[in-house]
């Protein structure tokens, strides 16, 4: 018989979360992390990556600001956590994501490229320390290392399309499998739907959180570096990216549990 992902979490006292950068949390999962953390539900989060390859907004950071931006970035995702109520939040390669013995990795944005509308590929530019280019088994036992201090009920992550197939988000994916697998920890994924539409394809069942609007709003909108709030309305939260791109940040969650 299949398990129900929505009954794993209401069955959950501790959640872990994994996302590849900062603003991910809030733009794929904002509206179930607010579900989840006014349940009573602990809530952790886990991001691989700082960032470090994204575009400004113009003007979004002063003439005078002196504090580099992978400072700034991590200001705007400790107001994006508390907005949403989670607990507690840690970087991949920094302890207790690290694994015992292990010096401190730092796992670099790799960055992407649009291969067409909608679909990200990989970056001509991603370095040697870029999160796709380090090995598999580093994070993989940086986030074995989390996991076992964290004893999560349950870990959410991404499907293997990675949202909109950002290089990253796929990484982070197989990370998440393979140290789940390893722990013997349940594995939900999230649905790389459109966020306007739900797919009731791939074995997803999906939830409403139309009480969370605030808190999601509030979320997103610590991210004046990477996007602009336009406005709330039926379909959810309306951002346009830093690239131009219109967006909306839907008040729903379609989830599955993994393989």
């Amino acid at each position: 018989m299949s398990r129900d992902p929505w009954q794993l979490l209401e069955d959950a006292a501790t959640v872990l979360v994994v996302h590849a950068h900062p603003d991910d949390e809030s733009l794929s999962t904002g509206a179930l992390l607010a579900a989840l953390s006014t349940a009573d539900i602990r809530i952790e989060l886990v991001t691989a990556t700082r960032g470090e390859e994204g575009e400004i907004v113009p003007g979004a950071i002063a003439a005078d600001e002196d504090r580099p931006l992978d400072l700034i970035r991590e200001r705007e995702i400790d107001a994006a956590v508390a907005h949403l109520g989670l607990a507690a939040r840690h970087l991949l390669g920094t302890a207790p994501a690290l694994a015992p013995g292990a010096s401190p990795r730092r796992y670099r944005d790799s960055g992407m490229e649009w291969i067409r509308e909608g679909l990200a590929g990989p970056s001509p530019s991603a370095g040697p320390d870029s999160f796709t280019h380090r090995p598999l088994q580093d994070a993989t036992d940086d986030l074995v290392a989390l996991i076992d201090h964290v004893r999560p009920d349950v870990v959410i992550g991404y499907d293997d399309e990675g949202t909109y197939g950002h290089p990253d988000h796929v990484r982070a994916h197989h990370v998440t499998a393979a140290a789940c697998a390893r722990t013997a920890t349940v594995r939900l994924e999230v649905s790389s739907a459109p966020q306007g539409s739900i797919s009731t394809s791939g074995g997803f069942t999906w939830r409403e959180h139309p009480a969370t609007a605030e808190a999601v709003r509030a979320a997103v909108d610590s991210y004046r570096t990477q996007l602009t709030v336009l406005g709330t309305d039926a379909e959810g939260i309306r951002i346009r990216h830093v690239g131009g791109q219109d967006d909306v940040v839907a008040l729903r969650t379609g989830l599955r549990v993994g393989a």
